[in-house]
């Protein structure tokens, strides 16, 4: 085979690969969104980083091998490899990483409602007995008045 056209090959199997790995990327990402609720500045934010990364990625890969010149089938390469990945494994990915990740935090996220709910019950009893406290010097206060009034 001519040394061109098994570079070409490389590259494209090479592009095909980040193409995949790009999509298993933005699954991790879109597990991590389900796991934890993200705001909208959170998400632009992540999805910026994500394309910023995924472009730079992509650049390098085109620098490496074809000293930076932009090939059309690179581009049909990262979409073949992103489509392969979505019909075989992105399809049970998001899902049972999701499962995974809620069976193995599921301890963790026990302890901290336990230690959540539990702050919030010494909260409410610190609030009781303070508020018995400033109860109690009114009364205690009332009651000198009732004194100096029945002297009278």
């Amino acid at each position: 085979m001519n040394r061109e056209i098994a570079g070409d090959v490389r590259f494209f199997l090479a592009v095909v690969a980040l193409g995949a790995a790009a999509a298993l990327f933005y699954d991790l990402l879109r597990v991590w969104r389900r796991f934890r609720r993200q705001s909208l500045f959170m998400v632009s934010l992540q999805d910026f980083v994500y394309w910023f990364l995924l472009g730079l990625a992509g650049f390098s890969l085109m620098y490496y091998y074809n000293a930076g010149t932009l090939r059309f089938f690179a581009i049909g390469g990262i979409c073949l490899g992103a489509y392969l990945y979505m019909i075989t494994f992105g399809r049970f990915f998001v899902k049972y990483c999701l499962k995974l990740v809620m069976f193995f935090t599921l301890p963790l996220r026990k302890g901290l409602l336990f230690l959540q709910k539990r702050g919030k019950l010494i909260k409410r009893t610190w609030r009781t007995v303070r508020e018995q406290k400033h109860y109690g010097r009114m009364d205690a206060l009332a009651a000198k008045k009732r004194k100096k009034k029945d002297r009278t």
